[in-house]
């Protein structure tokens, strides 16, 4: 009987290693489409190539459509008549960040006026809250203090200026959760 169990544990042990080989093999063969392929650096050269491929996609305005075919209907497939504006969005032109009493906003300025925010960051002991972010005419953010009773909140109102850059104004804080 010593000998079935010998031949049955060589049995199981043959199992596994075929198992085991069979595993390997088709992980080695397998197409992963590069997905799992290592991505090779860039050199000095293969950046400035890429940046200007970038920089040539983003000046590149597309297609538009011609001033000829008012009421014919909209060049993005939506019927006439129903406001739509432009097959594109409008791009950003100008943006910068602005620092302000209890953080700072990073916002774009876009072609037709108006503004969105794409980044704030509360200073030490604030909060961002009541964030409007935009595309808009105007943002609004408010950063108050993580304590209640610890200070007074800062609102503000952000536009774009005619230079392209977001400007802030204070705005009155409306918030009355005391």
């Amino acid at each position: 009987m010593a000998w079935r169990s010998v031949a049955a544990t060589a049995a199981w042990m043959c199992a596994v290693a075929a198992a085991g080989g069979l595993g390997a093999w088709s992980l080695a063969s397998a197409d992963t489409g590069g997905r799992n392929a290592r991505a090779v650096p860039l050199d000095d050269g293969g950046v400035r190539d890429k940046l200007a491929a970038a920089r040539a996609a983003s000046q590149d305005p597309g297609p538009r459509a011609s001033s000829g075919s008012a009421g014919t209907g909209s060049p993005s497939g939506a019927p006439s008549g129903t406001g739509a504006a432009s097959p594109s969005p409008a791009r950003p032109v100008g943006g910068g960040t602005v620092r302000l009493a209890g953080g700072s906003a990073t916002a774009e300025c876009r072609t037709d006026g108006r503004i969105y925010l794409t980044v704030w960051s509360p200073a030490t002991g604030y909060r961002a809250d009541d964030v409007r972010r935009g595309p808009a005419a105007t943002a609004a953010i408010e950063f108050e203090p993580l304590d209640d009773h610890s200070g007074d909140d800062h609102s503000y109102m952000l536009r774009c200026a005619a230079d392209g850059r977001p400007q802030a104004a204070s705005a009155p804080d409306d918030d009355d959760d005391d």
